[in-house]
């Protein structure tokens, strides 16, 4: 049975840990403690998910420094902008890993960045955790060729595939039980990671005994700037709501959904929404707007709420950022997860041997974060996925242990709707589709 760490243990034992260090007789090791040690992060800085990120990292540093920091070595972050592009990607591994030094990456919240970037995780051998980018590619990679791909792993969010399954859960339980709907339009931007979604969402619904039928399927490209017909096409198909699939470019066509009161709801996965700015973002088109999210403000363990709580108030960086995005819950385990299992393996990965020691220590992680209790997928471990029972998808975050919240903008706020267990409120429609006085 796997021990669980969580956030108290650890901190308590890197204050041992430092004690050790300083009354330690030798050089080496002192001198060792007094190197920091550098994470790297890669992620389009410039954006609200870049910058999220970050101060969820440099929030994190500071409660580890302050505590003694790693079996004694102070942590330094040191960052990258990766663009959202593939090639800018690779750049960004590459800065990181040899001018700024760094001993373990992280990061990238586009999918295209992290199939672009994983050729260098073989060439530099370091440690990589994966906090925004939902592609299998990258799991199936460390399958097929350990090897060499074994520096990955993901935290989150979970793979594409186990997304599509979750989404399926929600329309299930949450749409189809819940609120009675039962035609969908399958509203999804043209990125890799829905490919999945599109693909096999009327199927998977099927199999899990759903009567919801996926009336139309509509795939637009990224940089589409008028949804008028798109929306007339929704409607004329004879749907009941509206069930996306948008993490780039969810906030034009939620402006232009309200702006032209489309008589459906917009369900789904909306990243954008995230964004504590959303409403201002989309013209006043929050209200009533669904999105799926690793982290909320609700007890999904012990952590969640002191991390939002912390977030919220850190102002050193990006004080203008207060709600969680993500990749700012999932960045946060990373580090959790990262001195959990370097303090178990006894050794920082600063050489392939070491590396390889915090990789098996990795690999049986079992740590309480903020998005669920982080476990990962093991080499050779297939029939985990309804969809694909014949793939592996090893150093995955475990998807039954980190499911998600899904959340609705309410009169300013995200209120939690699904599972039952964590919901702060109920659905309410859209203000136009609302009785009198509702």
């Amino acid at each position: 049975m796997k021990q669980q760490y969580t956030r108290r243990s650890f901190l308590k034992t890197l204050g041992a840990g430092a004690a050790t260090l300083s009354l330690s007789s030798t050089v080496g090791p002192w001198v060792h403690a007094q190197t920091p040690f550098v994470l790297g992060m890669a992620n389009p800085l410039s954006t609200f998910f870049g910058q999220a990120a970050e101060k969820a990292l440099r929030l994190r540093i500071n409660e580890l420094n302050n505590g003694g920091g790693i079996m004694g070595r102070q942590v330094e972050l040191v960052t990258s902008d990766s663009a959202g592009r593939p090639d800018q990607a690779l750049r960004a591994v590459q800065e990181l890993a040899l001018s700024k030094g760094a001993d373990v990456m992280t990061g990238f919240f586009f999918s295209e960045e992290l199939t672009g970037a994983l050729p260098s995780f073989t060439a530099f051998r370091k440690l990589f955790l994966g906090t925004g980018a939902s592609t299998p590619n990258a799991s199936v990679a460390v399958q097929q060729d350990y090897d060499n791909n074994k520096f990955f792993f993901r935290i989150g969010p979970v793979n594409s595939l186990f997304i599509l399954q979750l989404m399926a859960t929600f329309e299930i339980g949450f749409v189809e039980n819940g609120l009675g709907l039962n035609k969908a339009v399958l509203l999804a931007e043209d990125a890799s990671w829905t490919q999945a979604i599109t693909a096999s969402m009327p199927s998977i619904l099927g199999a899990f005994g759903s009567q919801v039928q996926v009336v139309d399927t509509i795939r637009y490209a990224e940089d589409t700037a008028d949804f008028s017909s798109i929306y007339s096409r929704a409607v004329d198909s004879g749907a009941d709501h509206i069930l996306t699939a948008m993490a780039h470019t969810g906030i034009r066509p939620t402006a232009q959904w309200a702006a032209a009161e489309v008589p459906l709801p917009l369900i789904g996965i909306n990243v954008q929404a995230q964004d504590g700015n959303f409403d201002n973002l989309s013209n006043g088109a929050a209200e009533s707007v669904v999105t799926f999210t690793s982290g909320a403000n609700a007890p999904i363990t012990p952590n969640t709420i002191p991390f939002v709580n912390s977030f919220a108030a850190f102002s050193d960086v990006f004080p203008e950022i207060t709600i969680p995005s993500y990749n700012a819950f999932i960045s946060s385990d990373a580090i959790d997860v990262l001195v959990d299992s370097i303090q178990r393996a006894g050794v920082f990965p600063d050489t392939e041997d070491n590396t390889d020691a915090v990789i098996e220590a990795m690999e049986q992680a079992s740590v309480v974060g903020t998005t669920g209790t982080i476990e990962f997928y093991q080499l050779n471990e297939v029939g985990v996925s309804p969809i694909r029972p014949d793939l592996a998808f090893p150093h995955d975050v475990r998807v039954d242990n980190a499911q998600g919240v899904w959340v609705q903008w309410q009169n300013g706020n995200l209120e939690t709707l699904f599972p039952p267990n964590l919901a702060t409120a109920g659905f309410v429609n859209p203000p136009w589709l609302r009785s009198p006085g509702s």
